[in-house]
């Protein structure tokens, strides 16, 4: 789903885009209430710009947390989304291309000082997980994968691996969204057939970690993105004169052009190879 200000501007976003050589875009909703307007948004792109769109439905983690904080009862609000997701996937599984956002969130729940109460979210989150990973596998579908840690630890990050194993028995694929995690544990999600997709972040004073990462993935296992709105480039972040303050479609080239610089390959060359991984793992461009 889009959210503000790219809501408002992703027809002219995209336009941006296009006009500069960009192919693809992929389209993921977090929840049951912004489902339709994803559908709604990957429908109005691929009118204007055909194939431009491809679309990922599925439920984000950190509604769990968003669920308790409402006093909820989060394993019934867990299940009415989960029934939701799965009866419009059924709907529209033809137009499908990935089950994503889904993961888990560890980062989100940090502030919960109870012990009882990380361990209440956490299952739901799991819970949640497990069965989008089954709607993929069910419907030989990759994964838009979120895993996001505290810092210092490497537990969630082990436990979506664990539950990648467990559901997937090998045949699972997909791609490790902003990915920020420990730097140990990337060979275990290479081992497992998985790509990292990096963001703006690299482009930041303060993404060393994030791209001492990007130095340890091979180019054949590499994905990029935005994230709109969230995180733009470093050259938009310090320009005051911008207007567009925010994660953009375009802004996709300078990502490339810093990861080619660190990865000592030409930009051009590191455009057609992850062109390629994003169309082994999520179909024709």
């Amino acid at each position: 789903m889009a959210l503000s200000p790219l809501k408002e501007n992703y027809l002219s976003d995209i336009q941006e885009f296009v006009e500069t050589g960009g192919k693809k875009i992929l389209v993921q909703s977090t929840e049951s209430s912004d489902i339709q307007d994803t559908l709604d948004i990957v429908k109005h792109i691929n009118t204007s710009f055909p194939n431009i769109a491809d679309l990922a439905l599925g439920l984000h983690p950190t509604i769990f947390t968003e669920a308790y904080e409402r006093n909820s009862d989060i394993y019934m609000y867990g299940k009415k989304q989960l029934d939701f997701l799965k009866e419009i996937f059924e709907k529209n599984k033809k137009n499908v291309k990935a089950i994503g956002e889904c993961g888990l969130d560890y980062f989100d729940i940090s502030t919960f000082l109870n012990i009882s109460e990380k361990e209440e979210i956490k299952e739901a989150q799991k819970i949640s997980f497990r069965s989008q990973c089954k709607i993929a596998k069910e419907n030989n579908l990759p994964l838009s994968i979120h895993s996001r840690d505290i810092s210092e630890s490497k537990e969630c990050t082990k436990d979506v691996l664990e539950i990648l194993a467990s559901e997937g028995k090998g045949i699972l694929k997909g791609a490790f969204h902003s990915y920020t995690g420990s730097i140990e544990m990337v060979d275990d999600i290479l081992d497992m057939g998985f790509y990292i997709g990096f963001n703006a972040i690299i482009t930041y004073p303060s993404g060393d970690d994030v791209r001492e990462i990007l130095k340890k993935t091979p180019i054949e296992k590499i994905l990029f993105e935005t994230d709109g709105p969230f995180l733009p480039t470093q050259s938009i972040r310090k320009n005051k004169k911008e207007s567009k303050k925010y994660g953009r479609p375009v802004l996709i080239k300078e990502i490339i052009e810093m990861a080619a610089a660190i990865k000592h390959v030409s930009p051009e060359s590191l455009e057609k190879q992850t062109d390629i991984n994003y169309l082994t793992l999520f179909g024709e461009i």
